[in-house]
């Protein structure tokens, strides 16, 4: 008697995997407009620079929390306010 209703690994795993394939598939109808719509916004959004344990990394889906330097911490702020020509002329190129 105990052995008809002994389960394999076989079966176990079987049974797990329909059940995960039929959860899967009931999820997947009502939520495909979600998908779409995160796919979308997904599209929309930049890379950013952000930082993950002390190293600097680019996030292509613009998820993490970006990186914005301090105030005086860029030695080339000053510069970068400057015009391609006005920057030109600092430096002797005109």
């Amino acid at each position: 008697m105990g052995n008809r209703r002994m389960v394999t690994r076989r079966k176990f795993i079987g049974q797990v995997a329909a059940a995960g394939a039929g959860i899967a598939a009931l999820s997947l109808a009502p939520g495909a407009a979600v998908f779409a719509e995160a796919a979308n916004v997904a599209s929309v959004r930049k890379p950013i620079v952000s930082f993950h344990m002390d190293r600097p990394y680019v996030d292509w889906t613009g998820t993490a929390e970006p990186y914005y330097p301090p105030v005086g911490a860029r030695s080339a702020e000053a510069a970068s306010r400057l015009s391609e020509e006005a920057f030109r002329r600092m430096q002797c190129y005109a």
